[in-house]
């Protein structure tokens, strides 16, 4: 059937979050014969110890720089001091629902909106909203915490039994201190304020839930008419040339490499090809297959000019700010982490006992549960406005093209909006976990046995935007990105001011401020206590410390053409008529937190779309 043949009536470049959930969605129906291709492992194939590492809550970070991870790494970036700083993406079935840090965030109604503004019939919010409930069913919340919700779909989140412990109280009461709601939940809620955040983590069996054991399930796998194969990097889609210079290239199959044997091989697709290869994989494929920006692909190879591709790549910036706490204060988790960097196998040990036998313990989730969502500090006052206003007023208007001037006009809205956040805020009991370059691991042992609280800072709607690339040939050829972190001068002032208000607003209100000790330490290389006050001293910690996190979106971006878009409200690359892109790269405004649940309901959205397509031509 499916799995022996070679010629399907639909192909999907990539097995990852995206690219699963359509490959459910579409083979749902029995007469499209559906074709899955990843260049990663099945991860049941993999070694017991990275399969364990997979699916262990808390163990995501052991899967970076591995196999699973393509490793990615940004080239020197100007404004953070000539930095590099790693990505991680997934290379695996699953892609980086594998990899990630578990942490299901919905997206505001906000940036969904402007989706649909920007010129994206049927993208608004409250048909985007119900493809997310039917990605998602909560699986486990506490009874102090109604996690009201109709959704009923196949990925399973929980909220961690710590989330209504010690340290997330004092965090709720703090933000409640400061006049706001304490203890939102994420999924449901629009308003800025404290947040209790899920893990998408199948609590039945402590393990995380993601888009292979959600959406791939042997159920799935077994139908005739889904073949997915893994160990094949596609290497750029195949093509119809128009009969005249006005029509569109029909893309009628993909060429791929065999990893095991080396062999290039084709596959034909009668109807659809979607590449659902993420951020970064989507329009290198594009690229490689002649669609691109007409002045860097090869004259002779050129399919459609589309200058959008790889541009408009968008990401949180983020830093953090430590503080070490009073003696008597609640535990924290730095003495395991203590542990883990000493390998104290006895430690480490009774906890993966505890998580293997309760799903309990550190193990058992991400261990972030605590948030904030929260407009520009000061807004509410006079001086804040005028700061505001200031700093609207002393930065030019964009002349980057009319998606410049679109992007800048509905982040100086959110900026300008009380009810609307620009600050991410992520709360952890524990010594941060993150080095200047991006990468995840263990504190530094200093031989100390002090206790601390993080405070993770982030940029939630920043307006650099930068691109990826293909660039050389051959051998030669390689991955150019550049985020281009901190090159709108807007985002370094806004940051600036969040991290400020870390330091002076959230670290002296009570009862968190009563559990800092006076004068205490901090993380290696912060500034030393008060001396955030000064912006220049902010702006300075920012420039040596940030780093991107994980949530890139934006290069294949849903818009106008005249806006430098890339594929249309259908999800069809433009200049083609069969070609889609399904995944977070379609996204023109980035979402405010983890992107996770976007990606999702991205492709469930997309999935309905192309449904909707196949059955009316």
């Amino acid at each position: 059937m499916a799995a022996e043949s070679n010629t399907f009536d639909v192909i999907i470049v990539g097995g990852g979050t995206a690219g699963l959930v359509v490959a459910s969605r579409l083979s749902e129906d029995p007469a499209l014969e559906v074709l899955v291709l990843e260049a990663g492992p099945d991860p049941k194939q993999l070694p017991e110890k990275l399969m364990r590492a997979l699916l262990t809550p808390a163990a995501n970070t052991q899967l970076h720089k591995t196999p699973v991870d393509w490793n990615l790494k940004t080239v020197p970036q100007i404004n953070l001091k000539d930095r590099e700083i790693n990505f991680p993406q997934g290379r695996m079935l699953g892609g980086s629902s594998g990899l990630n840090g578990l942490m299901f965030t919905a997206c505001a109604q906000a940036v969904v909106d402007g989706w649909a503004a920007l010129g994206n019939t049927g993208w608004e919010w409250p048909a985007f909203s119900q493809s997310l409930m039917e990605t998602y069913t909560v699986a486990k919340a506490p009874p102090s915490f109604a996690a009201r919700s109709n959704s009923k779909g196949p990925l399973k989140v929980a909220y961690a039994d710590d989330c209504i412990s010690a340290w997330p109280k004092v965090w709720a009461d703090t933000i409640e201190s400061l006049g706001l709601p304490g203890t939102q939940n994420i999924l449901t809620s629009q308003a800025v304020g404290g947040l209790v955040i899920p893990d998408t983590v199948d609590p039945t069996i402590g393990m995380r839930s993601y888009a292979v054991n959600a959406y791939l399930t042997p159920e799935t796998r077994s139908r005739n008419n889904l073949a997915v194969r893994t160990g094949t990097e596609v290497k750029r889609v195949l093509f119809s040339k128009p009969d005249n210079a006005d029509g569109d290239a029909v893309a009628t199959g993909v060429e791929y490499t065999e990893y095991t044997t080396g062999a290039t091989k084709t596959a034909i697709a009668r109807r659809q090809v979607i590449i659902s290869s993420g951020t970064f994989g989507s329009p290198k494929i594009l690229e490689l297959s002649g669609i691109g920006d007409a002045r860097r692909l090869e004259a002779k190879n050129i399919i459609a000019d589309v200058p959008g591709v790889g541009e408009n790549l968008q990401n949180h910036p983020m830093t953090l700010v430590s503080f070490e706490v009073v003696d008597d204060a609640p535990p924290t988790k730095d003495s395991f982490l203590r542990a883990a960097v000493r390998q104290d196998q006895e430690v480490l040990g009774f906890a993966m006992k505890e998580y293997m036998e309760h799903h309990t313990g550190v193990f058992a989730s991400s261990g972030v549960t605590s948030a904030a969502l929260l407009p520009l500090p000061g807004l509410d006052t006079p001086a804040g406005k005028q700061d505001l206003e200031s700093l609207l007023s002393s930065t030019e208007t964009p002349t980057g093209g009319p998606f410049s001037v679109a992007h800048e006009k509905f982040v100086r809205s959110i900026l300008s909006s009380p009810s609307e956040a620009s600050g991410y805020y992520i709360f952890g009991p524990a010594y941060p976990t993150y080095n200047a370059g991006g990468t995840n691991g263990l504190p530094p042992l200093d031989g100390s046995e002090n206790n601390y609280i993080t405070i993770v800072c982030m940029l939630a709607h920043p307006l650099s935007r930068g691109s990826v690339h293909v660039v050389g040939t051959g051998n030669e050829q390689k991955l150019v990105i550049d985020p281009r972190f901190l090159s709108h001068p807007l985002d370094l002032e806004i940051m600036a001011r969040h991290v400020q208000f870390v330091e002076q607003s959230l670290a002296t209100t009570e009862p968190l401020a009563r559990l800092l000790k006076p004068g205490g330490k901090r993380a290696i290389g912060a500034p030393s206590a008060g001396a955030l006050k000064d912006i220049n001293v902010a702006k300075e910690f920012i420039k040596d410390h940030v780093v991107g996190a994980h949530h890139y979106t934006g290069t294949c971006s849903m818009l106008p053409r005249e806006m430098n878009g890339v594929v249309d409200p259908e999800l069809r690359v433009y200049g083609t008529a069969n070609l889609r892109v399904c995944d977070a790269s379609v996204t023109p405004l980035t979402p405010r937190t983890n992107p996770q649940a976007t990606v999702y309901a991205v492709a469930e959205h997309g999935a309905k779309i192309i449904k909707r397509s196949l059955l009316t031509n």
